[in-house]
C-alpha cells in the first residue's frame, strides 16, 4: 500500500529530483561528509545525501551543536561540508556556527528546508522567513527551486559559507529508495595560475630594514611554514598562528618594537597589549596579504594583496636580521607559584603528544596557552572568527570526526557546559578526542580584567558562579571521568574528561603578577 495519499511514485520522483541532482552536484565539488539534523521537510535532503555512495552522512540532533561539528570537519579536512536542516527555527540555530565560518572563511554549505512561500506567515507549522537569515555573514545566499537550478553551480564556487534555501512542497517520501538516482554532473575547475607581482613590495624592502611579519590566526600550513623560516625576518606569532615553532619566531608578548613596515598574514591576533601597541604606534605603512575578509585592527592599512601569502612571499629578499635580533625574550616562569590554571595548563600542553590537536576555549584557555607558549609540532585551533564560547566542544569533535590523530579540547567550564549537547551524536563519540575542563567554579576571567572586576557583589552577574561538575556528564555520555586538585593528579589522563579544579581568588593573582 503506497504511503503518499494517492500521489503515484512517478510525482514524488519528479518532485524531488532537482534535490538529488544538487547532492550529486555537491558530490562532484569535492564534499565528503554532511552533517544532517533530523526532521520531515528536509526529508528529501536527508534520503539524498544519505543514500549517495560518495558522501558520509553525521546525523547530529541539535543544529547548534551540528553547525559546529561541520565547521570542525571543513576546518581539519579543507573541504567543503554539507549542513542539512528542517524549516523554521532549526535554520536560525546554524547562525553562529556559519558566522564564525564566514570570518574563519571556511567553505560550508548550509541546506536549509523550507515551506513553499506561500504559506509562510499563514500560522502554518515551522514556517518562518528563511531566505537570507544569515545576512551579512554569508558568502553568498540562494533559493533553490525546480526552476532556478543553475544557481547551484555559483552557490558552490564560493568561498566561505553559503546558503541554498529549498521551499520543499509534498510529496516527498518515496516508496523506494532504488527510485532515488544520481547524476553525473561534470565538475570543471576554472581556477587559474595565479600570476604574482610583488616587485613594489620588493621594493619598500630594499629601502628599509625594520620589517615585521605579524601571523595571526592561520590553518597549519607547511608550505607557508618553510618559506617563513628561511627568511631574514622577525615574524611574531601566537598560540593560534600555527607558527610557534619557526627559528624566527618572536612570541607577541615579546613583540613591543615598531617597525617601519608591517606585513601581516593570517586573521585576528590574541595579544591585546599589542593590538592596543600597534594602535597607539602605527607603522609607516602597513601591508595585508591574504584571501578572504580583511580586516584593518591597528587602523594602519594601506594596502592589501589578495593572495596566498606562501604564495606572494616567495622570492622577496628581506634584510631585517638586525631587527629581529633586537627583540627581547620575556621571561615567563610559573615556578613557586600555587597550584593554578596556569600551571595545569603548563603541564597538560607538555604532556600533549608531538604531531597531535590542540583545540582552545575562548576566554582564559586560549590566553593561558599563548602565555605558556608551544615548542612541539602540534596544530592549534579556535573558535577566534567571533571568539564565542558556543561551540567549542562541537567543533572539537567534528575535527576528531575527521582526524585519527589525538585531539586535546583545553576548554573553560562555563563554555563546556555551554556546549554539553556537543557530545550528544547520533553514533559512537571519537575516542581519539579528550577534554580538559578548566573549573574554578564560574567564568574567572571577569574577575581579572578591569570593570567587571570592580563592580562589587554585582560581579557574581559576570561570573555566574555555580558548584556544578561534569562528572555526571561523563557518565552520561559513557566517558572516562578523572578530577584533578595539583599537579600530581594530572598524570596519567589519556582519554574521555579530565576535570581540572583551581581556586579562582589564585588564578586571580597568578594573572595579576604577570
Amino acid at each position: 500500500m503506497s504511503n503518499l495519499a494517492g500521489c503515484d511514485v512517478v510525482s514524488v520522483i519528479g518532485n524531488t529530483q532537482h534535490i538529488y541532482d544538487l547532492v550529486a552536484l555537491c558530490a562532484a565539488r569535492g564534499v565528503e561528509k554532511a552533517v544532517v539534523c533530523p526532521g520531515s521537510r528536509c526529508a528529501p535532503l536527508l534520503l539524498g545525501f544519505g543514500k549517495h555512495p560518495a558522501i558520509k552522512t553525521i546525523s547530529v540532533t541539535d543544529e547548534r551543536s551540528a553547525g559546529f561539528i561541520g565547521l570542525g570537519i571543513a576546518q581539519q579536512t579543507g573541504k567543503p561540508v554539507v549542513l542539512v536542516c528542517t524549516s523554521g527555527t532549526a535554520a536560525l540555530n546554524f547562525a553562529p556556527a556559519v558566522t564564525e565560518a564566514f570570518y574563519q572563511n571556511v567553505q560550508l554549505i548550509v541546506l536549509t528546508a523550507d515551506r513553499p512561500a506561500e504559506w509562510i506567515d499563514q500560522w502554518d507549522g515551522q514556517t518562518i522567513h528563511q531566505s537570507d537569515i544569515y545576512q551579512d555573514h554569508i558568502s553568498g545566499s540562494y533559493t533553490f527551486t525546480k526552476e532556478n537550478q543553475d544557481i547551484a553551480e555559483e552557490a558552490l564556487s564560493l568561498d566561505g559559507p553559503v546558503h541554498l534555501n529549498i521551499p520543499i512542497a509534498e510529496p516527498f517520501y518515496p516508496d523506494s529508495l532504488d527510485e532515488i538516482q544520481f547524476g553525473n554532473p561534470a565538475y570543471e575547475n576554472l581556477d587559474e595560475p595565479v600570476e604574482v607581482d610583488n616587485s613594489e613590495l620588493q621594493t619598500l624592502l630594499d629601502n628599509t630594514s625594520k620589517v615585521m611579519i605579524l601571523a595571526g590566526q592561520s590553518e597549519p600550513n607547511a608550505e607557508l611554514f618553510d618559506l617563513l623560516n628561511s627568511l631574514e625576518v622577525p615574524v611574531v606569532t601566537d598560540v593560534t598562528s600555527n607558527l610557534h615553532t619557526l627559528s624566527n619566531s618572536v612570541n607577541a608578548v615579546d613583540a613591543l618594537s615598531t617597525p617601519d613596515l608591517l606585513i601581516t598574514i593570517g586573521r585576528s591576533i590574541i595579544n591585546k597589549k599589542l593590538k592596543l601597541f600597534l594602535r597607539d604606534n602605527p607603522p609607516k605603512a602597513h601591508w595585508h596579504i591574504g584571501t578572504g575578509m580583511v580586516g584593518d585592527p591597528f587602523s594602519s592599512l594601506t594596502e592589501t594583496v589578495n593572495c596566498k601569502p606562501e604564495e606572494y612571499l616567495q622570492g622577496l629578499k628581506f634584510n631585517c636580521a638586525e631587527f629581529r635580533d633586537s627583540f627581547v625574550k620575556s621571561e615567563r616562569s610559573l615556578a613557586g607559584t600555587e597550584f593554578n590554571y596556569f600551571t595545569a595548563v603548563e603541564k597538560v600542553i607538555a604532556d600533549l603528544p608531538e604531531k597531535s590537536v590542540l583545540h582552545l576555549g575562548n576566554g582564559m584557555p586560549v590566553r593561558i596557552a599563548d602565555f605558556i607558549g608551544l615548542k612541539k609540532d602540534i596544530d592549534v585551533f579556535c573558535n577566534r572568527g567571533t571568539s564565542g564560547i558556543d561551540g567549542v566542544v562541537s567543533s572539537a569533535v567534528g575535527h576528531a570526526l575527521a582526524d585519527a590523530r589525538t585531539h586535546t579540547l583545553i576548554i573553560g567550564d562555563l563554555s563546556f557546559f555551554y556546549d554539553r549537547n556537543g557530545l550528544w551524536l547520533n553514533h559512537e563519540f571519537p575516542a581519539n578526542l579528550q577534554i580538559v575542563i578548566l573549573n574554578d567554579g564560574g567564568g574567572g576571567i571577569f574577575n581579572m580584567i578591569s570593570g567587571p572586576a570592580d563592580q562589587g557583589e554585582l560581579t557574581k552577574l559576570f561570573i555566574a558562579p555555580h558548584n556544578r561538575t561534569a562528572e555526571l556528564t561523563a557518565d552520561e555520555f559513557g566517558l572516562e571521568y578523572k578530577s584533578a586538585r595539583s599537579k600530581e593528579e594530572l598524570i596519567g589522563f589519556k582519554k574521555g574528561i579530565l576535570e581540572i579544579f583551581t581556586d579562582m581568588e589564585t588564578n586571580r593573582k597568578v594573572f595579576k603578577s604577570f
